[in-house]
This record gives structure tokens, sequence and C-alpha cells, in this order.
């Protein structure tokens, strides 16, 4: 069988002519939230103006490195790009504020992340104490 016979059952049996509509949509918000034009999109990835509206038709999707490069392009995972939807890591749940402290003690080195590992172990042993009375 070939490619425009397949299509046309695909149809027939009433398939969206673009199996990648969402992720079009999503890369064309993106793209204009960013004021960015198809044509300086393309540019910023290597790729032609007609690729960029091939994906944002959804009648594709980029392939893998395509795909991590429009990721970076948006300050995104790839998983959000696709629209995937995935469990928040537990030092993101903690908050921004105490992520960005780790990261700052993870800068300062092992010594340092090893006072700070016995600071919090007296730290949450007492406050489990509390909380038990």
């Amino acid at each position: 069988m070939n490619n425009a016979s397949t299509r046309r059952r695909a149809r027939a049996n009433g398939k969206s002519k673009a199996p990648h509509a969402a992720f079009g949509t999503r890369l064309a918000t993106l793209r204009t939230t960013a004021a960015l034009t198809q044509v300086g999109l393309a540019r910023r990835l290597g790729v032609s103006r007609r690729q960029i509206a091939y994906y944002e038709s959804g009648q594709g999707r980029p392939p893998g490195a395509l795909l991590g490069r429009l990721a970076d392009q948006f300050s995104m995972s790839t998983d959000a790009l696709l629209g995937r939807r995935t469990t928040e890591p537990a030092a993101l749940r903690l908050g921004r504020p105490v992520l960005t402290r780790l990261r700052a003690i993870e800068r300062l080195g092992t010594r340092v992340g090893t006072r700070l590992v016995a600071t919090l172990d007296q730290f949450i042993a007492s406050e489990s104490r509390k909380r038990a009375r």
C-alpha cells in the first residue's frame, strides 16, 4: 500500500489530517509569544521557514535533534514542548527560593555541602520533636 491510500483511509475513518495539530499550535504560540516570525525562528535554528510552517501546520514533528534545539530556544524541556505531563521533581516542589539556595550551596563545594547536611539533620530532628509533642 502506498502513502496516498493510507492517508485516504485515515480521512475516511475520521482521523485528523493533521496528526500533530496540538504540537503545531503550541509551537506557533511559543514563536509568536517570543515575538519571532517563522523566518526568524528558522534562522535561529538553521532550518527553512517551510519546515517551521510544516511543523506549525501539525503535519509533522521535528526530528529529535531539532526538537532539542527548539526546546532550548524556548527555555523548556522537550517533554513540555511536546505537551507531555511530567511529575515535577521533589526539588522543584520545594519552591524557587529553596532551589536557588541549594544550587548556590552546590557551587560552594563538597565540604560546605557536608556541613549543611549536618545542620539540616539537626533542624529536622528538632522540628520532628516539636511536632511529636
